[in-house]
C-alpha cells in the first residue's frame, strides 16, 4: 500500500487551458503559465484532469492574487475540497494503478467515499500534478506525479 494523504485544497481562482487536444495546445499553455513569477505562491499550483462533462483534457493554473493577464485563456473558479492523494511515476499505467489503489483504500477506509454528483455540492474530477522538476526527468527518465481523487466524508 502506498502512502496515502488526505488534503483539503481551498477554493481558488484558476485559469483554464480549455480543451487540450494537441501537443501544441499543451505546450502553449505550459509556456504561458510558466512565464508567471510564482516564487512566493502556493504549490501545487497547477492540475490536469479529464473534463468528463466537456470530454477533453484540461489544465488549470491557480493564479497569484492581483494577476490579471490571462493571455488567451479564461479565468474560472476551482471549487477545492477534500482529496485522497498518492504519488506514482507519471505514466498512464502507473497513474491508473495508483488511482485504482486509492479507490480501494477510500472504499475500505470507513470514513471517506468517492465524490459523486449525489454526495458532493460540486462536480470534481480525478486530477494529477507533476511534482518533480525537469532535471529529475532528465536524470531519471521519468517524472513523478501526485494523483488526486476527490472525496467526501462519509455520512
Amino acid at each position: 500500500m502506498q502512502n496515502i494523504r488526505i488534503i483539503n485544497i481551498p477554493a481558488l481562482k484558476v485559469v483554464s487551458s480549455g480543451a487540450i487536444t494537441t501537443m501544441e495546445e499543451l505546450d502553449s499553455f505550459d509556456q504561458w503559465w510558466s512565464s508567471i513569477d510564482v516564487s512566493s505562491y502556493i504549490t501545487p499550483r497547477d492540475f490536469m484532469w479529464y473534463n468528463e462533462e466537456e470530454q477533453y483534457m484540461e489544465w488549470v493554473f491557480a493564479i497569484p492574487e492581483g494577476h490579471n493577464d490571462f493571455g488567451a485563456y479564461k479565468q474560472t473558479n476551482f471549487p477545492g475540497g477534500l482529496y485522497a492523494v498518492a504519488t506514482s511515476k507519471d505514466t498512464e499505467e502507473d497513474c491508473n494503478s495508483t488511482r485504482e489503489e486509492l479507490r480501494r483504500w477510500i472504499a475500505s477506509s470507513g470514513c471517506f467515499e468517492l465524490s459523486t454528483r449525489e454526495n458532493d455540492v460540486t462536480v470534481r474530477y480525478t486530477m494529477n500534478h507533476v511534482v518533480t522538476p525537469k532535471v529529475f526527468k532528465e536524470k531519471m527518465g521519468y517524472h513523478l506525479s501526485d494523483n488526486f481523487i476527490p472525496i467526501v466524508v462519509r455520512s
